[in-house]
C-alpha cells in the first residue's frame, strides 16, 4: 500500500517513476512522462476491476436467464448477456490496445523526429 501511495505521489508531483525521461532524445515531449506514469498506474487496476465486474454481471444475467419463466424473458436475458459480454470484450481490448500504444509512443516519437 505504501508503494502505491508513493507512486501516486510521484505521479502527482510530476516525478517519473522510472527515474529518467522516456524521451531522452526529445526533451520537448518530457511533459508526457507524468501523464504516461499516471496511465500506467491506473490502467492495470482498471482492467482488473472491469473484468471482475463484467464477469459477475454476466453470471447474474445467466442466472436470470435460467430462472426466466417465459420465452420473452429468456430472449431479453439472452440479449442482455450478449450485450454485456460484447461490452466487456471491447473494454478489455481497448485497455490492452492503449497499454500497447503507451509502450510504443516513445519509439514512434523518436522515429518521427529522425
Amino acid at each position: 500500500m505504501n508503494l502505491l501511495l508513493f507512486k501516486m505521489a510521484n505521479v502527482l508531483t510530476g516525478a517519473s517513476m522510472l527515474g529518467e525521461s522516456r524521451f531522452p532524445d526529445n526533451p520537448e515531449f518530457a511533459f508526457l512522462d507524468p501523464i504516461l506514469d499516471a496511465l500506467n498506474l491506473i490502467l492495470w487496476p482498471l482492467l482488473i476491476l472491469v473484468s471482475t465486474a463484467g464477469t459477475i454481471y454476466a453470471v447474474i444475467l445467466g442466472v436470470n436467464m435460467a430462472r426466466a419463466e417465459t420465452a420473452d424473458k429468456r430472449q431479453e436475458a439472452k440479449k442482455r448477456i450478449i450485450n454485456a459480454v460484447l461490452a466487456l470484450v471491447i473494454t478489455i481490448a481497448l485497455i490492452m490496445l492503449f497499454r500497447l500504444f503507451e509502450q510504443q509512443l516513445p519509439t514512434w516519437i523518436g522515429e518521427s523526429n529522425s
